[in-house]
């Protein structure tokens, strides 16, 4: 008992210790490391990066935009029509001696397509020092009064907005934009009644499906042999199905919204006829195809031919328009 040996500390006793606080203060220091590498790489390749680009913007602006090579000299204007050309140059907003390169392209034939009366324009650029603008007008074919209204004081006054084929509303031409010689006077054009109510804005479509019939009646009109012969001074487009269309000799014709040479045709065989007997036609119903009615003037009196019209312009029609 007085002998007995003492117990030995297991703790003391152990042989071998595993360093696992020291492995794990390693790993951390090893993704420190590279997380500061990463971090390193990325920042420089930023840094490269913004200083590559800030050098080619100064290339850019120093060889190419403010290269006086590639300074506008020449501005060509292809157009035909009764807008002077110089207020052509200043709606594109194009001077001599911008760069060339720098300019905006879309952003010139945008501005020019936002007047109205353009309809189509193409903007080209011809290195190094170039530029040709083309210009494609639009043509009015009809003529539609419409009231316009001021709100402040209660003004309202009748204004006389025009029609292309495509029934687009063209605002009323200002002088100072038209070439000297030009007339602006557009009062020979068939005038379209009977859109009472509804909208007219110039710059938009005109979306009225009679009044669409009404410009293909008048482009009818306008390219038959009837044109020197009759004057079409309106076109009531009230109706549902039909067109009724007033001459300034006060005869009264009835047409159908489609076919219109076929009804051109016989309009001519009936003028030519009463021609013939000196008879003045009344009233007639061109929407019939068959025993076309007619209704004669009784003791008439042959009336002066209308006054000459203005030559229609002759145009290319516009492209993508």
């Amino acid at each position: 008992m007085w002998f007995k040996r003492k117990g030995r500390n297991r703790r003391v006793g152990r042989e071998a210790v595993l360093e696992v606080k020291m492995r794990s203060r390693d790993a951390r220091r090893g993704r420190m490391r590279a997380l500061t590498t990463a971090v390193s790489v990325v920042a420089g390749t930023a840094t490269g990066g913004v200083l590559l680009w800030q050098g080619y913007q100064w290339a850019l602006d120093r060889f190419v935009y403010s290269n006086e090579a590639y300074a506008i000299r020449r501005l060509e204007l292809r157009h035909e029509g009764r807008l002077r050309p110089d207020q052509i140059r200043q709606w594109a907003n194009v001077h001599p001696g911008q760069n060339l390169l720098a300019l905006d392209l879309d952003r010139v034939r945008y501005d020019l397509e936002l007047n109205p009366w353009i309809a189509w324009a193409d903007v080209e650029a011809h290195r190094p020092d170039g530029i040709r603008l083309t210009v494609w007008e639009r043509e009015p074919v009809a003529q539609v009064v419409v009231w316009r209204f001021s709100v402040g004081d209660g003004r309202a006054w009748p204004e006389t907005n025009y029609l292309d084929a495509a029934g687009f509303v063209l605002p009323p031409l200002r002088r100072e934009w038209v070439k000297p010689g030009e007339s602006i006077d557009f009062s020979f054009l068939p005038q379209l009644v009977g859109l009472d109510g509804y909208p007219v804005i110039p710059g938009q479509v005109l979306r009225h499906r009679m009044a669409h019939a009404a410009l293909e009646l008048i482009r009818a009109y306008e390219w038959s042999s009837l044109y020197p012969l009759v004057d079409l001074d309106r076109v009531d487009v009230s109706g549902s199905h039909l067109l009724t269309g007033m001459l300034r000799q006060g005869t009264e014709v009835t047409f159908a919204t489609f076919d219109f040479e076929r009804q051109m045709r016989h309009w001519r065989s009936i003028h030519d006829y009463g021609e013939r007997h000196g008879l003045v036609a009344a009233s007639l119903d061109l929407s019939i195809t068959n025993n076309l009615p007619v209704r004669w003037r009784t003791n008439a009196v042959s009336p002066e031919s209308p006054p000459p019209r203005p030559a229609k312009p002759k145009r290319s029609p516009p492209r993508h328009v």
